[in-house]
């Protein structure tokens, strides 16, 4: 029903279609116009925009209002170099407390991923096996972090990131991951999982540029 909308849900379907590209880096977002488009009343949307901008997905400013930010090719490597870091410390952490369970969990996610033919739920599926991943070391506030820093990259990487972008490589990368979790082998986990977030990186700097021109 229109205006019952949460300022949650909202900010969860802007943030869809932010990464969906209905929105380009530097566009406004108008209040009075994601009102309309999303049967929500004005409060809900304003709340929503707040997240976002908490996020860092958008910038508010007094004259301009909200719109979609944009980064550089120096951020986005700025937000890697912080994911590198956050995600290999609890992956570390989360190594010796993994158990039967959790790694049931992982695989079976995993088993999930390879057979997905959609590029937003592969995406999600890929979120999806990262966080469980992570979560034994029970560091939720790094862990927020982490989740912030991926949703500021994710809508460049969107466009290029298909179920098909490097398929083979992904599935090597995430199985050899459990494998090593398994097997408590912390060291080389930290290593596989940096390589596995470089080569996003790439994907994401290659968008970019390709948004540029």
């Amino acid at each position: 029903m229109p205006g019952d909308t949460t300022a949650t849900t909202l900010a969860e379907l802007l943030r869809t279609d932010i990464d969906a590209g209905v929105w380009a880096p530097g566009a406004v977002l108008r209040q009075e116009e994601l009102a309309a488009r999303y049967g929500a009343s004005r409060i809900p949307v304003r709340e929503a925009l707040q997240l976002l901008r908490a996020d860092g997905l958008l910038e508010i400013e007094p004259n301009r209002g909200a719109y979609v930010k944009a980064l550089t090719a120096e951020q986005i490597d700025e937000i890697f170099d912080l994911r590198v870091l956050l995600e290999g410390y609890l992956l570390t952490v989360a190594v010796p407390l993994h158990n039967a369970k959790t790694l049931v969990r992982l695989h079976s996610i995993q088993a999930e991923l390879e057979v997905e033919d959609s590029r937003t739920g592969w995406l999600n599926g890929d979120r999806h096996f990262h966080q469980p991943l992570y979560e034994p070391a029970g560091r939720t506030r790094t862990l927020e972090i982490v989740i912030m820093l991926r949703r500021q990259v994710e809508r460049y990487a969107l466009h290029d990131i298909t179920p098909g972008t490097r398929r083979a490589e992904w599935r090597r990368e995430h199985r050899s991951l459990l494998a090593a979790v398994k097997a408590r082998d912390t060291k080389r986990a930290g290593g596989i999982l940096t390589d596995h977030l470089n080569e996003t990186r790439a994907v994401v700097l290659r968008r970019l540029t390709i948004i540029k021109v």
